[in-house]
């Protein structure tokens, strides 16, 4: 059992596609609040022209902020391979 976890320690490589569900996870958790805080503003907030004025620009606002990561998102490789720990055990180090 020994061996395996050294050679998994030595060879451990992973896609980022793991980030990239992390950040999904991230958006759907955001995604949420964003919700349950447009959901308080009217509800509880005043009923005026100006609470309505906010919530077009808040919601506006993260339309452009989510739009832009997309944007970046989509130019990333994700199938790249991150490999740690190479060659740390095996003396073999490439400075």
């Amino acid at each position: 059992m020994k061996k395996f976890v050294d050679l998994w320690i030595m060879n451990m490589t992973f896609t980022l596609q793991i980030f990239l569900y992390i950040y999904f996870g991230f958006l759907a958790l955001w995604f949420l609040f964003f919700l349950v805080s447009i959901y308080h503003m009217l509800k509880f907030g005043f009923k005026t022209l100006n609470t309505l004025l906010i919530l077009f620009v808040f919601v506006g606002i993260a339309s452009v902020i989510v739009n832009v990561s997309f944007g970046f998102i989509f130019d990333i490789d994700w199938e790249k391979q991150i490999s740690l720990f190479d060659g740390w055990f095996d003396n073999s180090l490439k400075y």
